[in-house]
């Protein structure tokens, strides 16, 4: 062996000890900086319970997935409860963060608790991913430096429906069933937004309370003219107005078609008559077809006997993205100014589909339109599944419009 041979082994033997020596190292300063705390603000109680549990089952599930580290540290889930208020989610965000010391927030659920989380995260300087929160404020007019969306903004689901409903669906004059709060007015708002750009009238827009028991006098009050009827509802309204619309025979008088309904986390509580309505237009359904997916889909069945809905896949593919930022970063979460820059970094391969950042914090991925289909699942067996009939690819918060255009015109408000 030459001399020059011989030197070029030893210099990369030095190098590739020098490189080892500073990894342990770094593994172990991130030990003995203890656990990262993560705050997770979800549901447990109140009309969103249901989501809120699919939202802690998916997140519970990549971690498990995981043995509960990332960056060389323990991971620890500290979850409190919001009721879906946004007073108690600003109340528990700050106990969270100044009691609990969290190293960042994850959460809320309800579109109209994520800008007063985020006023908690502007307050403390404590980073807060959004998910699945969807305030179309947050990633667009009232932007925070320390606030980064992994899931979806609300319009920006609502935007293809409105597109796909006249063009596809044919409907030209159409009236809204559409829940009373925050994620209700601007889903839809997308919604009608492009579907009388593209040529078409709304009817009537009846705006029903999440806590709506009876939708008796909602339904009686659908125009007798109109060409369809779409539910933009949320929470346990879903099984109430599914319930009070085959029970009245309003099958019989109209088509329905669910702009924002029939999620996975509902499928059990409805029966074989929603079979081949249009159930979604939203960023995950169980049926895409992709190995990503149906992994995650056979995994989630086989620990919760349950297929999936977006708020258990949202908060699965928020933990994979802040797993791979503390990986990054090597679990120095302390520097939140890294951890933000890293998140703002990372492309994700997700159930969903791909995601990456625009240049507001908020992803630009996949929507789906979904039928409502049975299939045989090879572990639950017989299922309604939402299956996607139409896939808008790369959709962004600002739809096809100029964000300088979009943001002048303000939010989409009852």
């Amino acid at each position: 062996m030459s001399l020059n041979l011989k030197s070029s082994f030893a210099k990369w033997g030095a190098r590739t000890a020098v490189a080892l020596m500073a990894a342990s190292a770094g593994i172990a300063m991130a030990q003995q900086k203890g656990p990262i705390r993560i705050g997770v603000l979800a549901p447990i109680t109140g009309p969103l319970a249901t989501p809120g549990a699919e939202m802690l089952n998916g997140l519970k599930m990549f971690w498990e997935q995981n043995k509960y580290t990332a960056g060389g540290r323990k991971i620890d889930l500290v979850v409190a409860d919001t009721t879906c208020n946004p007073d108690q989610a600003l109340t528990q965000a700050r106990r969270l963060a100044l009691q609990e010391k969290v190293h960042f927030l994850l959460g809320p659920l309800c579109g109209h608790e994520g800008p007063a989380v985020a006023q908690v995260s502007k307050e403390t300087g404590i980073p807060l991913i959004m998910d699945p929160a969807g305030a179309d404020t947050s990633t667009k007019w009232d932007r925070m430096p320390t606030v980064i969306r992994t899931a979806v903004s609300a319009s920006q689901i609502g935007h293809p429906f409105g597109d796909y409903l006249y063009k596809e669906l044919g409907a030209k004059k159409v009236t809204f069933i559409a829940s009373d709060y925050t994620w209700g007015h601007e889903v839809a708002g997308g919604m009608m937004r492009t579907f009388t750009e593209a040529g078409g009238k709304i009817d009537k827009v009846i705006w029903a309370p999440l806590a709506t028991t009876d939708y008796g006098a909602s339904l009686a009050a659908i125009p007798a003219d109109t060409d369809a009827v779409i539910a933009v509802v949320a929470g346990v309204a879903r099984i109430r107005l599914f319930e009070a619309w085959y029970n009245f025979g309003y099958d019989k008088k109209f088509k329905l078609h669910g702009g924002y309904w029939l999620h996975e986390d509902a499928i059990p509580q409805i029966d074989a008559r929603a079979v081949g309505l249009i159930s979604n237009t939203v960023h995950y359904v169980a049926g895409i077809d992709t190995p990503e997916n149906k992994a995650f889909v056979d995994d989630y069945a086989r620990r919760y006997k349950l297929l999936p809905s977006w708020f258990a896949e949202s908060a699965y593919t928020a933990g994979m993205w802040t797993k791979a930022a503390l990986d990054q970063i090597n679990g120095n979460v302390e520097d939140r100014a890294a951890f933000l820059k890293a998140m703002r970094g990372v492309s994700v391969k997700a159930p969903r589909g791909p995601l990456k950042l625009d240049a507001y914090d908020n992803p630009i991925q996949n929507i789906y339109i979904s039928r409502l289909q049975k299939v045989k699942h090879p572990i639950l067996g017989e299922q309604l599944m939402n299956i996607p009939v139409k896939t808008y690819t790369n959709v962004s918060q600002f739809w096809t419009y100029k964000p300088e255009d979009f943001l002048k015109r303000g939010p989409y408000k009852r």
